[in-house]
């Protein structure tokens, strides 16, 4: 499954800094020996401060190449749709979080028809190298799609993971496939060599709260999260570490397992 990055896309709304994507982008482009390539989308950001030589202006002020493409459509149909056609390994997105409606949608809809990962970033979120990678698994088998995202980008950053269980309960089957998920999240980062470290969660029904107070005892992350329907991070969860979050998430994009092993280790 080990894939080359190739190409980053990036792209932002009108509604963040732009500086703080710019410099996550220009840094996931650096480290996968990757090509960065800007998305103009209809709601899109503008690029430079208008006029002038963009792709050189940007390459003189960061270092590294540039190409701007432009794809017609919303900001993330555009998006996903560059990304499918580009063969992009990551989708670095500056926005503010969709909202969810009362059937559902907002960031969930939104990520959900990407096949690659995406780094996100809210109008709160401050770029930072990760020093450490963390890694919640919920009690559903498909929290285990983050393992293989995780350690790839973990390796480029010479990250730290960090494998944390979350349960609702300490009994019965939550408490059970927390418990085994998290042994094997743990082993797949040791196996691919990388330094590694496991904190298993008091049991809460305020998951979200409980996973951003523990963020905070870590000085420069990501986190990865996985956009399921289901599980610990179901729609109304997933929207809430969108919105909430001040540090970049590593967004896995939920697919239906295809055949036995498919959904995790």
């Amino acid at each position: 499954m080990d894939k080359t990055a190739t190409k980053i896309l990036f792209s932002f709304d009108k509604f963040v800094n732009s500086e703080e994507v710019i410099q996550a982008a220009v840094a996931v482009a650096r480290k996968s020996n990757a090509s960065l390539e800007y998305v103009m989308t209809a709601e899109s950001g503008a690029l430079g401060s208008g006029g002038g030589d963009v792709i050189g202006d940007f390459k003189l002020k960061h270092g590294v190449q540039l190409e701007i493409s432009t794809y017609p459509g919303t900001f993330w149909k555009a998006l996903a749709k560059a990304a499918e056609k580009l063969a992009a390994t990551m989708v670095v997105v500056g926005s503010q979080p969709a909202k969810a409606g009362l059937l559902g949608g907002g960031m969930t809809s939104k990520v959900d028809a990407f096949t690659c990962s995406i780094l996100y970033l809210n109008e709160k979120a401050k770029w930072q190298i990760p020093n450490d990678i963390l890694m919640p698994l919920d009690t559903s088998s498909e929290t285990r799609q983050k393992f293989f995202h995780v350690s790839h980008w973990a390796k480029l950053f010479y990250a730290n993971v960090e494998v944390i269980g979350l349960k609702k309960s300490d009994k019965g089957e939550d408490a059970k496939m927390s418990h085994i998920y998290t042994i094997q999240g743990h082993n797949y980062m040791v196996e691919k060599g990388i330094r590694t470290s496991t904190t298993e969660m008091e049991p809460t029904l305020d998951i979200v709260a409980s996973l951003l107070k523990h963020s905070e005892t870590f000085r420069s992350k990501w986190m990865s999260v996985l956009s399921n329907a289901e599980g610990v991070f179901r729609i109304s969860a997933f929207q809430k570490v969108c919105e909430e979050a001040t540090f970049p998430l590593l967004i896995v994009p939920y697919h239906e397992p295809i055949g036995m092993g498919g959904s995790g280790y």
